[in-house]
C-alpha cells in the first residue's frame, strides 16, 4: 500500500490537483474583476507562469532526471535546488513590479502576485525534490491542502463580490500554506547562496533544458501575435478556442511526463524500462483517444456553453487540434525516454525543431488557408518534430548497437551529451 501511495499514479493524480488550483484562480478572479481589471492579472499570470515553467525547467527537471535514482543524499543538495527556485522566484517578483508600475490599475494585485512568486516556486520545487525522493504522495498530500484552504475561501469572495487582489491573496495564502506542509514532509531549507553552486555544478543539463524551454515558450508567444496579421482577432480567437478545447490533453500529457521519468530513470538499462515505455505510451493514447473522441462527439449547445460565441468557428478547427493530440502521444513518450536515457542532444533537437516549425507552419498555412491552415500548421509542426526525435533516436541506437554490439547497454549520462 505504502508502495501505491508514493506511486507514478499518485504523481499524475498530484499534478492533476496542482492544475486545479491554478485554473481555479483564473476562473475565480474572472469572476470579480472588470474586463480592464482582468487584463491586467491575465497580464501578470502569463509572467507568473512564465517563470514557474523556466525553474521548472531548470531545477525541477534537473532533480527528475539527476537525482530520482540518487538514494541517500544530504539534504544541503535539496535545500540548494529550492534556493535556487527562490531566487527565481525573486526575479519574477521584481518583474511583475515593474510590469505593475507600467500597466496601472490596482496596485494590491500586483503585490499579491509579486509576492506569491517566491512562495509558490519554492513549493513547486519542493514537490518535485519529493518526486525525486519516490515520495509522491506527500507531494499530493502539500498540493491538496492548498485546494482544500483556498479552493473554499476563494469562492466565498467571490460570492461576497471581493476584489481580484484578495481572490489572489487566498490563492497565495493556501499555497503558503502548502509549502508549510511540503517542507515539512521534505525537511528541506531553500539555500540560495548554496544555490548558485548547485546551478553550476548542474549546468550541463540545467541551461538545456530552460534554453528549449524559453525558446518554445518564445516561439509560441510570438505565432501567436503574428497569426492576428493573417487571420484577424476573429481568427486567432477560434483558435484559441480550438486549442482550449483540447487543453486539458497538455495538462495530462505533462504530468504523465513527470511522473513517469522518475520510475524511468529508476528502471534504465533493464527489461522494465522498455515495459514502462511502452506502458507511458499507451497510457497517452488512452487518454488521447477518449477526451478527442469527447471533444469531436461534443454538441453544439455545449460547445456554445463552454466557448459562447466562439463556439461555431472553433468547431471547423477540432481535427486538426485531434491530430495534433496524436503526433503529441509520441512526442510526450520521446521527450520522456530522451530525459531518462540521458540523450539530451536528441531532446534539445527534437524540440529546437518544434520551436522553429511553430514559427513557421502555422504562419506559411494560415496565409493560404486561414484559420484552419494555421490550426493544420501546428500539427504538422508536432509531427515534424517527431520525426526528427525518431532519426535521432534511430542514430543513437545505431550508434549503440556499434559499441556494445549484442551485449545489453545502460545508458549514462555521457552517452548524448
Amino acid at each position: 500500500m505504502r508502495r501505491f501511495a508514493h506511486s507514478r499514479y499518485v504523481t499524475i493524480l498530484d499534478q492533476i490537483v496542482s492544475s486545479l488550483s491554478n485554473f481555479a484562480l483564473v476562473a475565480l478572479v474572472a469572476g470579480v474583476a472588470t474586463t480592464a481589471e482582468f487584463g491586467r492579472f491575465s497580464l501578470g499570470y502569463v509572467l507568473l507562469l512564465f517563470f514557474l515553467g523556466f525553474q521548472r525547467a531548470l531545477v525541477g527537471e534537473v532533480l527528475l532526471v539527476r537525482f530520482s535514482n540518487v538514494g541517500e543524499r544530504p539534504r544541503e543538495v535539496d535545500g540548494a535546488a529550492a534556493g535556487v527556485s527562490a531566487s527565481v522566484g525573486v526575479v519574477s517578483a521584481l518583474a511583475l513590479a515593474v510590469c505593475g508600475l507600467l500597466s496601472g490599475g490596482d496596485p494590491l494585485l500586483w503585490v499579491v502576485l509579486a509576492v506569491a512568486g517566491p512562495l509558490v516556486f519554492v513549493q513547486d520545487i519542493v514537490r518535485y525534490i519529493l518526486i525525486a525522493r519516490a515520495r509522491s504522495g506527500h507531494a499530493l498530500v502539500s498540493d491538496a491542502v492548498w485546494a482544500i484552504v483556498a479552493l473554499p475561501a476563494m469562492v466565498w469572495l467571490v460570492a461576497v463580490s471581493a476584489p481580484a487582489w484578495a481572490v489572489a491573496a487566498a490563492w497565495t495564502g493556501g499555497g503558503v500554506i502548502a509549502l508549510v506542509v511540503a517542507i515539512a514532509y521534505a525537511r528541506v531549507t531553500p539555500r540560495p547562496v548554496a544555490g548558485a553552486r548547485w546551478l553550476v555544478e548542474n549546468r550541463d543539463i540545467a541551461v538545456r533544458f530552460s534554453g528549449e524551454y524559453a525558446s518554445l515558450n518564445l516561439s509560441n508567444t510570438v505565432v501567436w501575435f503574428g497569426l492576428a496579421a493573417p487571420l484577424g482577432l476573429a481568427g486567432v480567437a477560434a483558435l484559441r478556442g480550438a486549442s482550449l478545447l483540447f487543453s486539458p490533453l497538455n495538462t495530462a500529457f505533462n504530468a504523465v511526463r513527470i511522473a513517469v521519468v522518475p520510475d524511468l530513470v529508476r528502471n534504465r538499462g533493464t527489461r522494465r524500462y522498455r515495459a514502462r515505455l511502452r506502458e507511458t505510451a499507451l497510457i497517452l493514447f488512452g487518454i488521447c483517444a477518449v477526451w478527442s473522441a469527447v471533444v469531436l462527439l461534443l454538441p453544439a449547445e455545449a460547445g456554445r456553453l463552454v466557448l459562447g460565441e466562439t463556439w461555431d468557428a472553433a468547431a471547423d478547427l477540432r481535427w486538426p487540434y485531434a491530430v495534433q493530440g496524436l503526433a503529441m502521444v509520441v512526442y510526450t513518450a520521446l521527450l520522456a525516454h530522451f530525459r531518462a536515457a540521458a540523450r539530451h542532444t536528441s531532446s534539445t533537437a527534437m524540440r529546437g525543431v518544434l520551436a522553429a516549425a511553430t514559427l513557421v507552419l502555422p504562419m506559411a498555412l494560415a496565409v493560404a488557408a486561414a484559420a484552419s491552415g494555421a490550426a493544420w500548421g501546428f500539427a504538422a509542426a508536432v509531427a515534424v518534430s517527431v520525426v526528427v526525435g525518431l532519426v535521432w533516436e534511430t542514430r543513437a541506437r545505431r550508434r549503440d548497437a556499434r559499441r556494445d554490439g549484442d551485449s545489453p547497454h545502460q545508458p549514462t549520462e555521457t552517452d548524448d551529451t
